[in-house]
């Protein structure tokens, strides 16, 4: 065995002498003299932790991949470069090494990236053979302490039953986002457990590779030709079925929430730009006569009062919202016809509106916060730029064979803020049929048609506040919530957005 001077010395304080040694010469040791029990149970204990020691440095960056899911768009794609610099400074100052980091949209073009199971062919194909054994995936807004992770990875790495790691969330019920997936069978053993992504979580190479090896050879597949949360799409693939489980997500608390001493990761909060003027925002809000007197006044009750350009569009007009008769009949679901007519009267509307930079698409059952969607909005391009913003979906990436005809879509539920530039290119998609769904077909056509990148924020939501985790809606202050249920809309709004927005109307008129 090699000994450094430092071993030499302290084996030599325990008691054993020269004699004990056929040589010490060059730093090896070798023994060669029968000793008593005790003295042989106090040198193996020393090298055991000799060795502990030594495997944990050498447990360093080029183990790690990092990955940071980017987006193209110019705000985000400068936050994903801010991370990976941090990083790569962490790394230098702690090692004097390059770190191995990715953003994905500058360095793999794979359709779909953001739901990352995409990814997990490039990235096993470039690292296979190497000494990464762990590939780190994060959102370009966590922040990572890279010596807290190493430890982390370190301690996981040695454990052969732990495949991946992660903050874990459950679900305290079926819910819409998560297709109402219910799993009886892990009641027992503390739920089914998915990663916070926004804290990221860390995977294996040998689970990446097991996974790749189920889905090519078709003994997996993706449930769900919808992408909605890929943390919980990934950890429903990873765990397969009651008869044939793969490994749950391992908890690891040095992927935190919040910001703790201890922390490997944790969320950091959006960056506020500044604050778009309310009055460069047209609200157009999507209705249809029967809820005239219901969702419309709620809305008026509620967001309403504290915007100045909010005009509804409906099958019929009524000018005490004001509600304009866009032409076309009701439809009970899709109403592509209905959203494309509106974005062509609106854009009409806004050419004498120099104003105007945004135009906010919302259903009448959108609960929003003005002065969140206006201090949000001054991160990103608005006026001619092409911009369109909101929760991102997913549709088609889980078909092996076609997944290049996949594409991104903002639900539309949560809102979405389009700039003038976006809406006037988007007004020129067309509708299969009117009750085609509006939010996919205008998905589709930006991402075939048009090539307008959709840009996702996940402070927009499509469900309720209690359809979402609460270390997920704590993260940052949201932008709105969609559906009128219990608890009533009014309350929703009081909880979540009255406080700012009022502060907004008090700040106006001063």
């Amino acid at each position: 065995m090699k000994l450094n001077n430092h071993t030499e010395r302290r084996i030599r304080k325990m008691g054993i002498g020269n004699d004990s040694f056929l040589s010490v010469a060059g730093g090896y040791a070798r023994f060669v003299v029968s000793f008593p029990a005790k003295m042989i149970a106090r040198v193996r204990a020393f090298l055991l932790i000799i060795v502990s020691v030594h495997a944990a440095k050498n447990f360093d960056s080029r183990n790690v991949v990092f990955t940071i899911i980017g987006q193209s768009e110019p705000y985000h794609s400068s936050v994903a470069s801010r991370l990976k610099l941090d990083i790569e400074n962490q790394v230098n100052e702690l090692e004097g090494r390059e770190a191995i980091t990715h953003i994905t949209h500058e360095d793999f073009s794979v359709p779909g990236a953001w739901t990352v199971i995409p990814l997990f062919r490039p990235l096993f194909t470039k690292y296979k053979g190497s000494d990464v054994r762990w590939v780190l995936f994060l959102e370009p807004h966590t922040a990572v302490r890279c010596g807290k992770l190493f430890e982390a990875l370190a301690a996981a790495d040695k454990q052969k039953d732990v495949m991946w790691v992660g903050y874990p969330l459950s679900d305290d019920e079926p819910t819409i986002i998560h297709h109402f997936t219910h799993f009886e069978e892990l009641e027992d053993v503390g739920g089914f457990l998915y990663p916070n992504f926004a804290s990221g979580f860390a995977m294996k190479m040998g689970l990446l590779e097991s996974v790749l090896d189920k889905m090519e050879s078709g003994t997996v597949e993706i449930d769900a030709d919808f992408a909605i949360d890929p943390a919980f799409e990934l950890a429903r693939l990873i765990y397969g079925s009651r008869e044939s489980p793969g490994p749950l997500l391992t908890r690891d608390l040095s992927f935190c929430v919040v910001s703790m001493d201890n922390c490997a990761t944790y969320p950091r909060q959006f960056d506020t730009c500044g604050s778009v003027v309310e009055d460069s925002i047209f609200f157009a809000v999507k209705t249809w006569s029967a809820f005239h007197s219901t969702r419309a006044r709620a809305l008026k009750k509620t967001w309403g009062r504290h915007v100045t350009h909010l005009h509804f569009f409906s099958d019929q007009n009524d000018p005490s919202l004001p509600a304009t008769n866009i032409g076309l009949p009701n439809s009970k679901t899709g109403h592509c016809m209905k959203t494309i007519a509106i974005l062509k009267e609106v854009v009409r509307r806004v050419q004498t509106m120099p104003q105007i930079k945004w135009i906010f698409l919302a259903d009448d059952d959108t609960i929003l916060g003005v002065q969140r969607l206006s201090e949000v909005l001054s991160c990103y391009r608005g006026g001619g730029d092409v911009t369109v913003l909101g929760e991102r979906y997913g549709y088609g990436y889980g078909k092996k064979d076609a997944i290049h005809k996949g594409y991104d879509y903002i639900t539309g539920g949560g809102g979405t803020a389009l700039s003038v530039g976006a809406a006037k290119l988007l007004s020129q998609c067309a509708c299969a049929s009117l009750s085609a769904p509006d939010d996919m077909t205008l998905g589709a056509c930006a991402t075939h048609r048009l090539h307008v990148p959709l840009t996702h924020s996940p402070l927009f939501h499509q469900a309720r506040p209690q359809d979402y985790p609460r270390e997920v809606l704590a993260r940052d202050r949201p932008i709105s919530f969609h559906r009128h249920s219990t608890p009533d809309p009014l309350k929703v709004y009081a909880t979540w957005f009255q406080h700012d927005d009022l502060a907004l109307r008090i700040r106006d008129e001063l």
